[in-house]
């Protein structure tokens, strides 16, 4: 899959972020996106580009496995497509400041992904914060144990609700109580 020349693979990315931007992406089901995958495979700018490198069989694995994989975080300033994402998400100092306040400072070079996770100075107080959709919590719960377990620092788990995503209190209590059995800390942020 890598014998796609560097050009070319921005090129297709680019145009398939294009268009999941215009897809309204996040709000598909999983029916449309599948769909979605169908049509690209067609599509002269996507599928039909990339079945000159790889066989057609392949193409709809490499859309979800490469480009797709990477949307949300490229929409966060985070991973190697962030610069060809055009709406973009909050990246990590806004959603810091959103669930800490505007004194949270993000620390300069420690923006990681896989999950998303910075390191966050609030007064003298340093915290790691690891944010993502709320469908995604057991993976941030399992980063912040591993945090608390390898280098003391304390966790901050952010849930971010994409503008429009409503959750119940009790959904919101059920993460809190979660959470803090793990002796974990979590704030839920809208994507703004």
């Amino acid at each position: 899959m890598s014998d796609i020349p560097d050009l070319i693979r921005r090129q297709v990315i680019g145009e398939v972020y294009r268009q999941a931007d215009t897809l309204g992406w996040d709000s598909l089901s999983m029916v449309e996106r599948t769909a979605q995958y169908n049509l690209w495979l067609d599509d002269n700018q996507v599928g039909v580009v990339l079945t000159r490198f790889m066989p057609r069989e392949r193409t709809r694995m490499w859309l979800k496995d490469v480009p797709m994989k990477h949307y949300n975080r490229a929409r966060s300033g985070i991973g190697p497509y962030a610069d060809l994402a055009r709406t973009p998400l909050p990246g990590a100092g806004q959603i810091a400041a959103q669930a800490m306040g505007k004194e949270a400072i993000v620390i300069d070079g420690s923006v990681r992904e896989k999950p998303n996770r910075c390191r966050v100075l609030l007064g003298s107080s340093e915290f790691v914060m690891f944010w993502d959709k709320v469908r995604n919590l057991q993976n941030l719960v399992w980063a912040g144990l591993n945090t608390l377990v390898d280098d003391g620092t304390s966790p901050i788990l952010v849930l971010t609700l994409l503008q429009g995503e409503k959750l119940s209190d009790s959904e919101k209590r059920r993460h809190q109580e979660l959470c803090h059995r793990a002796g974990l800390e979590v704030r839920h942020v809208s994507a703004r």
